[in-house]
């Protein structure tokens, strides 16, 4: 499965430990915790901290699959899990994720 042209589910279920262990080995950078899975990205300054947060919504919006975002002066957490599984990971969870590492806003 590509995850960067993948498309989300409707009542997607959660992913087994293997599963999850498998598609976090394809997240560089994203870790699981607490049931979810978390991305930390770094800026140079707060105005890109907030382009990358507008390029999140676009993706959310595109998948109406919504991550919590904590934003700070140069960086932003982005956390996915799905409410409908028990705030557990889905696939739909690893497809936003994916393609939220491919925005041109988290190139490092």
């Amino acid at each position: 499965m590509n995850l960067l042209t993948a498309r989300c589910t409707a009542h997607a279920p959660a992913l087994s430990a293997e599963e999850r262990d498998f598609y976090l080995a394809e997240l560089p950078g994203w870790a699981l915790e607490n049931g979810a899975l978390v991305g930390r990205f770094g800026f140079d300054n707060f105005r890109e901290v907030m382009d990358f947060a507008n390029a999140v919504a676009e993706v959310a919006e595109m998948h109406d699959h919504h991550p919590d975002l904590a934003l700070s002066y140069r960086q932003a957490e982005v956390r996915f899990s799905t409410h409908s599984a028990g705030h557990q990971v889905t696939l739909n969870d690893v497809i936003c994720a994916a393609q939220v590492s491919h925005l041109p806003e988290a190139a490092p």
